[in-house]
């Protein structure tokens, strides 16, 4: 029978940054309990296909290939706003909406230093947005003219990118956790 498990394990800190982790590193084994599996693979899961594809993968590779099928939710993979992270606004693009603003002429209803949140966030765009419509009908502005103005991304669980040092660490750590902690024989080996 097709068995999907989800784990939680202790993982590393961040040695070179000397941050310590925050979070426990969860992954997801799909494998066949009537067999051994053949083969350990691992998907790479938040390269710009829907996470959660890791359900129908699996299954599909377990089924046609006797293999144990791993997704890791490896450090930082909500980077993006389908995998958990949510805009906001830092110091630079506070600087950027403030110094494009002025140089439009545009007067924000607050200094951009109180936006603390989406929500306000999205007033101060909305409220630029309608600034420069009105603008434009007035002839302030050219009308292809627009602001380009900047927000970031505050990725899930406050981890952080370290350009795939941590990923491919969660990556080899879930490994070493598999080869002692396996629902499944992994001496086996390969043929």
């Amino acid at each position: 029978m097709i068995v999907s498990k989800t784990y939680e394990i202790d993982s590393c800190d961040d040695v070179e940054l000397d941050i310590k982790r925050e979070s426990k590193l969860e992954f997801k084994l799909c494998f066949d309990d009537e067999k051994t599996p053949e083969a350990l693979v691992f998907v790479v899961q938040g390269m710009g296909d829907d996470i959660s594809s890791i359900q129908y993968v699996g299954d599909y590779m377990v089924r046609q290939f006797n293999t144990a099928v791993v997704g890791v939710n490896y450090h930082c993979i909500g980077n993006r706003p389908q995998t958990g992270s949510t805009f906001y606004l830092d110091d630079i693009d506070k600087l950027i909406l403030k110094a494009s603003c002025e140089a439009a002429d545009i007067k924000l209803p607050y200094d951009v230093d109180k936006i603390q949140d989406y929500k306000q966030m999205s007033e101060i765009f909305h409220f630029v947005n309608n600034q420069m419509v009105e603008g434009k009908q007035k002839g302030n502005f050219t009308p292809n003219y627009f602001l380009n103005l900047h927000v970031s991304l505050q990725p899930a669980k406050n981890e952080y990118q370290n350009f795939g040092i941590m990923q491919a660490q969660d990556l080899l750590n879930v490994a070493l956790y598999l080869k002692k902690h396996a629902p499944f024989d992994t001496m086996a080996g390969g043929g």
